[in-house]
């Protein structure tokens, strides 16, 4: 399992950076995506450390988000929908695709995943 954790890490870690990197370059729409990316494999990293492995589907990922982390339960509705706009063109849910609010789930994902990338290096320690 640990293996697999350190994946998702390092996964969630290259699409945070890749979304950074395409945000940098005015690329909204594959910056949304990779955010959501980043957010998702931090998701599942929780999720993993939590309970020793990770929901398939997305209802079960979110029920049990929401037991453990509210927050990134937030963030990671808020990317997901930002992400459907980006890639499909659908309607916002929650908050528009706009370059501000894209900025400020992509930080609100960095915040997470750090947070989480030190709870995993804590359970390593133990």
């Amino acid at each position: 399992m640990l293996d697999d954790i350190k994946e998702d890490l390092r996964r969630a870690k290259e699409a945070l950076e890749s979304a950074e990197r395409n945000f940098k370059e005015n690329d909204i729409l594959t910056a949304a995506n990779r955010t959501f990316v980043a957010c998702e494999n931090s998701v599942y990293v929780l999720l993993k450390s939590t309970f020793g492995s990770s929901s398939i589907s997305r209802i079960k990922v979110l029920t049990k988000l929401k037991e453990i982390n509210p927050v990134l339960k937030e963030i990671y509705d808020k990317s997901y929908d930002l992400r459907v706009q980006a890639d499909y063109g659908r309607e916002s849910k929650y908050i528009p695709l706009t370059k501000e609010n894209l900025d400020k789930v992509m930080n609100d994902v960095k915040k997470q995943l750090d947070k989480i990338n030190d709870l995993v290096n804590e359970k390593i320690k133990n």
